[in-house]
Formats: structure tokens, sequence, C-alpha cells
């Protein structure tokens, strides 16, 4: 399986069999029948990054050095970046030392700007780039995700009851995680029920996309704004906030505040889902927040799991396109 030489952008780029393929190596690398530890030797991968970051910093820079490559951290304040030298220049220089970029670009007061400056950079850079975390995808984060739930719930993960939930949160946060996951699951056939207050719907693009795929994979997709009712059958409560994107800064700080109790996972959440349901959640996390403690820190919680699968599959989408 190789996708060499491309971006690693958005889910949308690519077909369910390609995805398989990435979970597959991924399995294969964790499990050390695949030896990867010299497909990058020589290599130079760049990670810009604008916004904080930790799991995803550490795992692409760990990730690189397994592979024998070498990392370098680049801060975007550092950068003549912060003297308005144009991103396409930027871009085209460090296409010029690097053998890839691994790029985390957005600002949430300007919906959609991260995407544009990703694709302006792959485009003058003219190697791959790969998606960490803009406005509208978080595609590593995602598929680490399904690599989890195939172990924990076995290959016909795809059956289980999904339920992907928006949790309150002070902080107006990407949507990438949703939109990223709204593509992999109806690309891949999953079974899934997006749940999240009036007011923050997804982008109609990725809704969009996400019905037709669906449609042919053979999975599920429902919309709910009642988490406790969405909750009933689970097999997986992911959580997750987001900002809304039909709203203003404003109106969705209200809103968020006024259902926050109903929109915080706990125990009568997992009282109706199946038992043995996994809580997932991409991490960072406040308890008492998206989620209460003792779903957190308790029995169903997943969450270091999900993170230590950052590593695997993004040395899988390393291999995969450089």
């Amino acid at each position: 399986m190789s996708l060499k030489n491309s971006d690693f952008i958005s889910l949308m780029d690519f077909s369910s069999e390609e995805l398989e393929d990435i979970l597959a190596l991924a399995e294969d690398i964790k499990s050390g029948k695949k030896n990867i530890s010299d497909r990058l030797v020589g290599k130079y991968l760049g990670l810009l990054f604008s916004v904080a970051s930790t799991r995803t910093r550490i795992s692409f820079q760990v990730g690189v050095n397994q592979m024998g490559g070498h990392a370098e951290h680049l801060n975007a304040n550092d950068l003549q970046l912060v003297n308005h030298e144009s991103l396409s220049d930027t871009a085209a220089v460090m296409g010029r030392y690097l053998d890839g970029l691994i790029i985390r670009m957005y600002d949430m007061t300007q919906y959609g700007k991260g995407r544009e400056a990703l694709r302006l950079i792959a485009e003058h850079a003219g190697v791959p780039v790969i998606n960490a975390l803009d406005d509208k995808d978080h595609p590593c984060q995602v598929m680490g995700d399904i690599l989890t739930m195939k172990e924990k719930l076995g290959d016909d993960y795809k059956k289980k009851r999904l339920v992907f939930t928006w949790g309150y949160s002070w902080r107006q946060k990407s949507p990438g995680v949703p939109h990223s996951m709204l593509i992999a699951s109806s690309l891949l056939g999953m079974n899934v029920v997006f749940a999240y207050p009036k007011g923050f719907d997804l982008d109609e693009e990725y809704v969009a996309f996400a019905k037709n795929a669906v449609q042919k994979s053979g999975g599920t997709l429902e919309f709910s704004n009642d988490l406790q009712e969405a909750s009933e059958g689970a097999d997986v409560i992911y959580v997750k906030s987001w900002k809304a994107q039909y709203l203003s800064g404003e109106e969705d700080t209200r809103i968020r505040q006024q259902v926050r109790n109903d929109w915080c996972v706990s125990g009568r959440h997992f009282e109706v889902a199946n038992p043995g349901a996994l809580f997932m959640n991409c991490l960072p996390i406040i308890r008492g927040e998206q989620a209460t403690a003792d779903v957190i820190d308790g029995e169903h919680s997943v969450l270091y799991d999900e993170a230590e699968n950052r590593l695997h599959i993004q040395k899988a989408i390393m291999a995969a396109v450089l």
C-alpha cells in the first residue's frame, strides 16, 4: 500500500479501501509484524505548529525518530511569518529543505482560514503535507481513534453503536475531530449517532458527504439533540467539544453555559449504554466539564490507549505518504 507523495489533509480525499489499508498497516507496525525502522532514513520533516499541542507534536517527533528520520519543531512565532513573510514564500523555501511538513494551523475566529493555509502551503512546498489539526479536520486523531475501537471491540467494530457527542468546555474548540469522524465512519460503514445541543450542527459540506458515503458503505448515521436518549445501547461514548459553526462567538458562549449540565458525560449515560461500553476523548480534558471525573478515570475509559495509538497510526500514515 502506498500513497507516496500524497498530502494527508482531509479524509474526504481518500477511499474506504485506503483508510482500511492505513489501519491494517498501523496494526502490523504496533504488533511488530511490519518493521519500518528505516523508512525515513535521511528524511527531514518539519513540524510547523501555530497552536499548542501535546500528543500530536510528541507522537510525531517520536514516530519520525523511530522510523530513522529527523523531525524539527518549527514554532510559527520564531519564523519570518511574524514579520509578514507570505505563506507561499515560506512554503516554497521549506520545500527546498524538507521532505515533508506536519502542520497545525487555525484561528477559531476565522473558520476555514486554517484549511486555506494548509492547501496553500501544500501547493507551494511541493512535498507531502500532513494535517496535524486545522479548523476543519483532525484526520490523524480520528484514524487513531478507529484503530483503538477496532482493538477493543474486535473486527466487527463497525456494527457497534458509537455515540459521538458534544460536551461542555469553556473553550471554543476546532470541529476537526467530529468532522473527521463523520467522514471516516461514513466511508467505513460504521454505526454512528452524533449528539449535540441545538445550534451546534456540523458543517453542512461534511454532513452531505457523509450522508452520501454511508448509503454506499452500508453504515448508519443519525443525529440527536438528546444525549441521554442517544446513549441508550451505546458501545462507545466519545465526547468532544466544538465551536458552533453557524453562531457568533457570543451566542455560542451563551448557549454552552445554559446547557453545560445536560452535556457532561456521567455515570447516568453509561447506565443506559451496553455493558462494557467504552469512554473515549482525544484529550486534553478537564474533569467536570466534558465528562465527570469518575467516568474519565473509571473502568470504561480507554483514553491513554487511545493516546498511544496516535503514535502507531501516524507512523502508518507517514510510511504511506512519504
